[in-house]
C-alpha cells in the first residue's frame, strides 16, 4: 500500500464519508471493491441499515492510495437530544468494521482510527476488538502518537453457540431439563400450527407490525424497525416462524447466513395471549434443527441470548477499549457520570455509560 490518504468523497452517492451526517444518504455499492471474503456485515447497504439516526450519526473513513480505495471503516458517533457528542463506537468483533482486503486490514484501522481520534470535536472511542486481534497492535501504535487516557475490559457481547451433527446429538448435549423442555413444547405446539421456514420478508415485516401492536414483551418499535432494515440489507437472510393453523403467527425469527454461520439478531413471541408454550425455545429448536440439516456448525446471537440456551453458548472473547481525550473537563465529567450513573433516569444513565464504563451496563446491538 504506497502512500495511502484520507478519502473524504470516496464517490459521487457515497458523501463526504468523514464526520458527515450526509452519510445517511443511500451509499453507492460501487463506492468500494468489497473484498471477496466480504460478508452481509461489510456491506454499505447494512451498515447504514443498522444505524439508529435518532442515536447515531454514521462515520466513514475511506483510505485510498492514488487511483483505487485500499479501505474503508465503519463507526458511528453517538448523538444526545440531536446534537453530536463526540463520542465514537465502532464494534470490530464481527470482522465488519474494516472492509479491506486481508493484508491491508492493519494498516487501514490504524489510519481511520488515528483519523477519528484526531477529528475536530473528538472526545472518546468506545471500540470492541478480539483480544488477540491486530486491532490492539494498531491502537498501541496510535497510542505512542497521540495522548490519550485509556482504559480496557473483557466484555461480554455476542454469544456463539455450537451445533453438532445432528439435532439429536445437539439435544443430547443439552441438560435434561432442557432437553425435555424442547420435545415437550415442540409437541405442544405441533397440536396446534406449524413451522414456517420461509416467511417471505412482506409477510415477515405485517407479522412483526402486528405483534408490536399487541405489545409483545421486550419488543420496542425502535429496535424493531431497525432489525427490519438489517433483515432487507442481506443477501441471504433467514426468516422462520411458528404459524398456528388458522393463520396466525405466534413466533417469528429473524437473521441471516455468513461465512460458516448463522446469525440470529431479532425474534419475536407473541407470549402473553400464549404464556405456557415457549415459543421462543420452540422456533429456535426448529430453526437450529434445520440449520444443522443444511451444515451448519454455528449459530451466533447478536448481543447474545438468555435461558435457556444461552447456558450453552460462549461469547465471542472481547476486549472494550476506552480512548479518551485528556483534558480536565472531560476527566471530571467522566467521573461525575460514573458516580451519578445508578441514580439517574434510564435514558440519562444509558448515555452516562457512554461517557464513563460501569456507569450503567448497555448493548448498544441489542435488537433481539
Amino acid at each position: 500500500m504506497q502512500n495511502p490518504m484520507i478519502d473524504q468523497a470516496v464517490s459521487r452517492g457515497f458523501g463526504p464519508v468523514l464526520y458527515s451526517a450526509a452519510a445517511t444518504e443511500p451509499m453507492s455499492v460501487t463506492a468500494v471493491s468489497l473484498p471477496d471474503d466480504c460478508e452481509n456485515t461489510c456491506n454499505p447497504r447494512f451498515y447504514l441499515a443498522s444505524i439508529d439516526k435518532d442515536v447515531w450519526i454514521p462515520r466513514v473513513v475511506a483510505v485510498t492510495e492514488p487511483g483505487s480505495t485500499v479501505g474503508v471503516v465503519y463507526a458511528k458517533e453517538r448523538k444526545f437530544a440531536g446534537i453530536p457528542t463526540g463520542l465514537i463506537y465502532a464494534d470490530a468483533t464481527l470482522d465488519a468494521m474494516v472492509v479491506a482486503k486481508p493484508e491491508h486490514r492493519e494498516r487501514v484501522f490504524e489510519i481511520a482510527v488515528s483519523q477519528l481520534v484526531n477529528g475536530r470535536g473528538f472526545r472518546g472511542l468506545r471500540i470492541l476488538v478480539p483480544p488477540e486481534g491486530y486491532e490492539n497492535r494498531a491502537i498501541e501504535r496510535i497510542l505512542g502518537s497521540r495522548r490519550l487516557d485509556v482504559r480496557r475490559t473483557r466484555v461480554e457481547n455476542h454469544s456463539v453457540l455450537d451445533l453438532a451433527s445432528s439435532y439429536e446429538s445437539f439435544l443430547a448435549g443439552l441438560g435434561s431439563r432442557t432437553r425435555r423442555n424442547c420435545r415437550y413444547y415442540r409437541r405442544r405446539f405441533e397440536s396446534v400450527g406449524e413451522y414456517m421456514p420461509d416467511v417471505s420478508f412482506p409477510e415477515f415485516q405485517s407479522v412483526a407490525m402486528r405483534m408490536l401492536e399487541q405489545s409483545v414483551v421486550g419488543a420496542r418499535r425502535s429496535q424493531v424497525d431497525r432489525a427490519l432494515r438489517m433483515l432487507a440489507a442481506v443477501d441471504r437472510p433467514i426468516l422462520v416462524g411458528l404459524r398456528r393453523h388458522d393463520g396466525e403467527f405466534l413466533s417469528i425469527v429473524g437473521g441471516w447466513y455468513e461465512f460458516d454461520r448463522a446469525v440470529v439478531v431479532f425474534q419475536m413471541n407473541n407470549e402473553r395471549a400464549n404464556p405456557q408454550s415457549s415459543l421462543s425455545l420452540v422456533a429456535r429448536g426448529y430453526l437450529i434443527e434445520a440449520l444443522i440439516a443444511q451444515g451448519v456448525r454455528r449459530l451466533l446471537f447478536w448481543a447474545g441470548t438468555g435461558a435457556p440456551l444461552g447456558r450453552y453458548c460462549y461469547f465471542l472473547p472481547t476486549t472494550s477499549i476506552y480512548l479518551d481525550t485528556p483534558g480536565l473537563v472531560w476527566r471530571t465529567l467522566r467521573g461525575v457520570a460514573a458516580r451519578a450513573g445508578a441514580l439517574l433516569p434510564r435514558r440519562l444513565a444509558e448515555f452516562a455509560s457512554w461517557i464513563e464504563p460501569g456507569a450503567m451496563k448497555v448493548k448498544d446491538s441489542a435488537v433481539v
